[in-house]
């Protein structure tokens, strides 16, 4: 009995003394969401794109049920692609910011009703900072002068020398240039007005023609949610630190509330000039308990974007989305491998009676 307790002691202590085992390299992998069966709701459809083979973007148009009908592939990368659409949600445009080795940049007309697509250069006056529809349907490119201008002094007064015009210089006005707006007229761009304003990108804002478009590749998303940061001395914020010891992250910021029509979504936003919102991400639940949202599982420092339709909230990160029924605060769809995802717009009520975008090219 002695030998027997004695190497049963030894035993024991030689494993208290080795050293714990080396995490591996799955141990710091996403753990996978537990497997929810998603609620039934109205059927729905999103915009997304997703990443093509070997290169390039396609542009996809995504049903509640599986169902998915591409649009467009462009040889352009999915990040930073731009998204526009006619009134009558006929026609859309994919514009591509960043340029290219062929010009200024690009952008592709989509008919979406025969599925047809083509591709235009934009203009080459200057830098473009929209491309969107006027109220008829027609593609109109908004354009910072950035070339050499020659500028002129009469009196007190000074002017551009512009195509033969005198266009008087801004006043109020230190750094000043021209801003152009062109529509897409039988495959070419054509000037349709210009104006002295500001010598930077946001110049094309001082354009009359940027206030007639009725959507634009800059637009705000009419159904993105409102979002409130929250005082980090709040009851709200304090609540939230107390529930989510662990952000995974140590990105700076502080918590936002966002609106929705069955109560707060919360989530951290990050701090300075340009906002974003990112994990964690809490709601109240039935039980009065702070959780975050079924399926969500999106990668701890992923970004945020929530939108809400009707009585669906769609939370999407970079290559996610996830779809909510805002009633019973449960999960209605799952979909990865897609990005930039948002409720296809519906036909806007600005459409002058009668009009359509193939009326609006003659």
């Amino acid at each position: 009995m002695l030998r027997t307790s004695c190497l049963v002691s030894a035993v024991l202590l030689v494993s208290a003394c080795q050293k714990p085992p080396e995490p591996s390299a799955t141990d710091s992998l996403p753990v996978p969401p537990v497997a929810v069966t998603p609620v039934k709701v109205a059927p729905f459809s999103l915009s997304v794109l997703q990443d093509a083979a070997p290169s390039g973007c396609t542009w996809l148009r995504l049903e509640s049920d599986g169902r998915r009908r591409a649009l467009v592939t462009v040889d352009a990368a999915c990040d930073g692609l731009q998204l526009a659409w006619s009134a009558d949600g006929q026609h859309a445009a994919v514009r591509d910011p960043g340029g290219s080795a062929r010009g200024p940049g690009r952008v592709w007309t989509v008919d979406l009703t025969s599925g047809l697509a083509s591709a235009q250069l934009l203009p080459e006056d200057g830098l473009t900072g929209a491309v969107g529809f006027d109220s008829v349907g027609r593609l109109v490119a908004l354009v910072a002068h950035t070339g050499d201008l020659v500028r002129r002094e009469e009196g007190s007064k000074e002017f551009f020398l512009f195509e033969g015009r005198r266009i008087p210089v801004p006043e109020t006005e230190e750094g000043a240039g021209l801003a152009h707006a062109f529509r897409l007229e039988n495959g070419a761009w054509k000037r349709i007005e210009t104006v002295a304003t500001r010598d930077d990108a946001d110049a094309v804002f001082a354009l009359t023609t940027a206030e007639m478009l009725v959507s634009s590749t800059v637009s705000g998303d009419p159904d993105a949610l409102a979002v409130q940061p929250l005082d980090e001395g709040s009851q709200e914020a304090a609540r939230l630190d107390a529930v989510v010891a662990h952000r995974g992250h140590d990105v700076f910021g502080g918590w936002a509330r966002v609106e929705t029509r069955s109560g707060p979504l919360y989530s951290w936003q990050t701090a300075g000039e340009l906002t974003t919102l990112m994990m964690p991400v809490r709601w109240e639940v039935d039980d009065g308990r702070l959780a975050e949202p079924q399926g969500l599982a999106l990668p701890a420092q992923s970004p945020v974007h929530a939108m809400a339709r009707g009585d669906l909230m769609l939370l999407s990160g970079t290559t996610q989305a996830r779809v909510y029924d805002l009633g019973s605060k449960r999960l209605a769809a799952s979909f990865d491998g897609f990005r930039g995802a948002r409720f296809w717009p519906a036909a806007s009520p600005l459409v002058p009676h009668g009009a359509t975008a193939a009326s609006g090219q003659q």
